[in-house]
Parts: C-alpha cells; structure tokens; sequence
C-alpha cells in the first residue's frame, strides 16, 4: 500500500523541486531507490508520448480542412 501512495505522489511531481521532494518521501515510505528511478522513468515516457501524440492530432487537424497555407 505503502509503494501505492509514493507512485501517486511521484505523478503529482511536476517541476524539479516536486520531484525531489517527491523522492524524498517514496524513500520514507520504503520505495527503493531503483524502483523509483524505473517508475520516474516510465512516467516521462508516458508524458512523452502523450505529448506527441496531442501534437499529431493537432498537425493532422491542422491539415484536415484541406486548405492549403
């Protein structure tokens, strides 16, 4: 339960600092260190591809009205 609530407050870490101290607790909490850096990871990759794929959705809708720049 305890690896649950430090994976939830890394997702809520967004700026450097919130990471830090996001780490800082999932450590207290008994996550350790190297589950921490994978699932850190994993979310990065996530935000990623979410990320580009908001941006193909938004090139294609730019191109889907058939007019031309």
């Amino acid at each position: 339960m305890s690896h649950q609530v430090a994976k939830l407050i890394l997702e809520q870490a967004g700026s450097f600092l919130e990471r830090k101290e996001a780490v800082r607790s999932a450590l207290q909490l008994g996550m350790p260190l190297h589950e921490i850096e994978e699932y850190l990871d994993w979310i990065d990759l996530v935000r990623s591809g979410c990320q580009k794929d908001q941006r193909n959705r938004t090139d294609s809708s730019d191109h889907s009205t058939g007019e031309e720049a």
